[in-house]
């Protein structure tokens, strides 16, 4: 009798991982039931170990990117609006996906939908892969009996989301490069270049210009005591990590962020795009306001904006209306403030919730596009200037030696 290894999820939500004997996996599945498993992943032992070789050498290969959830969801949304019943959907799903962590999970999934789960509570087993909004939606959606429509929302949103994130890493991308080249540059010429100047310029005598005795301490510094700036920065840096996983390191950080010159409007008006465009696909599909609010608070990115929104859900719980709650805030435009509550007042919130992400989404373009045409310069600038101090205080001594020499 063969002997499987399995993985499976108790009534309490813990994961098992044992061996059991077994004449067939559909016997081990009965097996599993009558003990109150719910089994996520069944392999023969021998095949077990086969799989977890592979996996050692496969490192990464788990990593469940956005966009292999945005194509599932996609491809779901189309199968649901053909009329095709939802284990029969996640079965053709199955056979289009690649990542292998996510095939497991989506297999999971299609199990627990067939043994009687409702869809969101199936993927709610799954909060890494599948999130809060996302879970909200698809229960909105089966709620509603329009659960093809909702998916095909989702996948949208998910595409926009990633769109707009791309754009801001491409942006920043080229800036960053040229930063990182010139602290290399300026690096390797102090480290390695300078102090072979500083021998010949003793060799010189006299007194030195100042540029050049200013760049040979600091060369000096670099070349025999980088070891004590390891040793700084070493714990410092552990200090200043344990220190953003708190709460209130988080909030100062974000703060931080959309204070920056230049680039914090981005951050910013990033969060209001995720407030705005994640509310309006709630509510329209039929999430009440409040929980609708407590789903964006913990996705909109930053902490800043997610306390304003915490507070905010307390007091409309209590009555009050989010425009009027917002607008105590400083860090919400007044425009958001204003067409939510011409929202309320009309009854439409879900209309200027997205005129404000369509709104708010060109402006982020639009910033972008005014960050990379300055940054870029300015880098380039400094740059000059450094490589050029470096350049005028590595010449000013031969040159004046060569005065000397001519007198």
């Amino acid at each position: 009798m063969p002997r499987y290894q399995y993985e499976a999820i108790t009534h309490s939500g813990a994961t098992v991982n044992n061996t059991l004997e077994a004449d067939s996996t559909a016997e081990l599945k009965v097996q599993l039931r009558q003990m109150g498993y719910w089994p996520t992943q069944i392999m023969e032992e021998g095949v077990a170990l086969e799989t977890k070789a592979k996996r050692l050498f496969s490192i990464g290969s788990k990593k469940i990117k956005s966009a292999d959830v945005e194509f599932f969801t996609y491809q779901l949304a189309a199968l649901i609006n053909a009329h095709v019943a939802l284990p029969r959907a996640l079965e053709v799903t199955l056979e289009q996906i690649t990542n292998p962590e996510l095939n497991r999970i989506v297999s999971q999934v299609k199990y627990d939908v067939e043994h009687g789960a409702t869809f969101n509570d199936a993927l709610n087993q799954h909060p890494k892969v599948f999130a809060d909004l996302y879970v909200n939606m698809v229960k909105a959606g089966e709620t509603g009996g329009v659960l093809g429509e909702v998916l095909e929302r989702l996948a949208e949103f998910a595409e926009k989301q990633r769109l707009l994130k791309n754009q801001v890493v491409s942006a920043l991308f080229y800036p960053a490069i040229l930063a990182a080249l010139m602290i290399l540059s300026v690096t390797i010429l102090m480290i390695f270049v300078i102090p072979k100047f500083t021998t010949m310029f003793e060799d010189l005598g006299g007194t030195l210009p100042m540029p050049t005795q200013i760049l040979i301490a600091i060369s000096d510094v670099l070349a025999n005591y980088w070891w004590i700036g390891v040793l700084v920065a070493a714990p410092v840096g552990i200090l200043v990590r344990n220190y953003l996983q708190t709460d209130n390191g988080k909030t100062q950080f974000d703060r931080l962020k959309i204070k920056l010159p230049l680039v914090g409007s981005i951050f910013s008006t990033f969060a209001i795009v995720r407030f705005t465009r994640t509310m309006a696909t709630l509510l329209e599909n039929g999430v009440r306001m409040l929980p609708a609010l407590g789903v964006v608070k913990d996705i909109i990115g930053n902490k800043v904006y997610s306390n304003i929104i915490l507070e905010a859900e307390k007091e409309v719980e209590q009555g009050s209306t989010l425009s009027r709650e917002l607008d105590q805030s400083e860090d919400f435009p007044t425009l958001v403030t204003h067409m939510i509550a011409v929202g309320e007042e009309s009854g439409e919130p879900v209309t200027m919730l997205k005129k404000l992400s369509d709104y708010y989404d060109m402006e982020i373009k639009k910033n972008l596009e005014r960050v990379t045409g300055s940054i870029g310069p300015l880098v380039i600038l400094f740059m000059g200037l450094l490589i050029g101090f470096i350049a005028v205080a590595m010449i000013l001594p031969i040159f004046e030696a060569n005065k000397l020499i001519g007198n």
